[in-house]
């Protein structure tokens, strides 16, 4: 039986783990030295640059995620119809997939926040998401999603975020085909796979964990340290390999 995971929590992580890796895709692709990719000047200026294309990535990347944590998945496809057939704007669609209002006010305030520290050139710190994301408010009934479901979705963010970055430029998804776990890319496999420890730590954990010796450590060591079980880190591998695929038909 698989745990559950508080929603506010899991729509928090999927705002942080967009913006994070979308902004790295970015800079990835247009930014060579590595000691200035993300410096405050470099940050600010590539999201004042990438301005109008931050909320299409960010519909196209998150209608999907948000809408599985409040539907079925075989109900999302007639939603969005039905939704289109209203004529609802990008900001309609995305209400309708939050499920209620509470939940889209939560989203849109971690959208401010998260956006607003790029645009000031900064990164929220893990400890500093997990101490400030949007709770449950008191009269509100408790509400869950499925771990696995909430690891599936998470890593679907930063992936289809991460390529959405990079191609911002028109150089499209630059994996490397042999890019696994403890066998990483040097230039992009190694960014993909910090942003996913990352987005692993706020999902599962509530204390930040410190990766200043990731470079020295076993990467799968560090995977199953914020997964925290086999479980999770199977997961969230199989989803690596099933959104990966899915990239490469785009």
């Amino acid at each position: 039986m698989t745990e559950k995971i508080d929603k506010y929590k899991v729509q928090a992580a999927l705002v942080r783990s967009f913006f994070d890796a979308f902004s790295h895709g970015v800079i990835e692709s247009q930014v060579e030295d590595r000691n200035e990719k993300t410096t405050p000047q470099s940050v600010k200026k590539l999201m004042l640059e990438h301005y109008e294309h931050i909320a299409p990535a960010f519909f196209d990347t998150m209608f999907f995620p948000l809408a599985a944590m409040n539907y079925k998945y075989e109900d999302i496809a007639a939603l969005a119809r039905e939704a289109q057939q209203r004529g609802d704007d990008m900001m309609a669609l995305v209400r309708t997939a939050c499920g209620d209002e509470a939940y889209y006010n939560a989203m849109v305030e971690e959208y401010k926040r998260n956006f607003s520290m790029l645009l000031a050139g900064k990164y929220l710190s893990n400890a500093d998401h997990l101490e400030g994301y949007v709770r449950k408010a008191k009269e509100e009934t408790e509400a869950s999603v499925d771990s696995d479901r909430a690891i599936e979705l998470t890593v679907r963010v930063v992936m289809f975020a991460y390529v959405r970055g990079l191609r911002q430029t028109g150089e499209g998804a630059r994996f490397d085909r042999s890019a696994h776990l403890g066998q990483v890319h040097p230039l992009r496999g190694a960014t993909l796979f910090r942003l996913m420890l990352d987005a692993m730590n706020i999902l599962l954990l509530d204390e930040a964990v410190d990766f200043a010796d990731a470079e020295a450590v076993d990467l799968a060591s560090l995977f199953l340290k914020v997964c925290q079980t086999q479980h999770n880190f199977t997961v969230m591998t199989n989803e690596m390999d099933r959104t990966y695929s899915e990239l490469m038909k785009e």
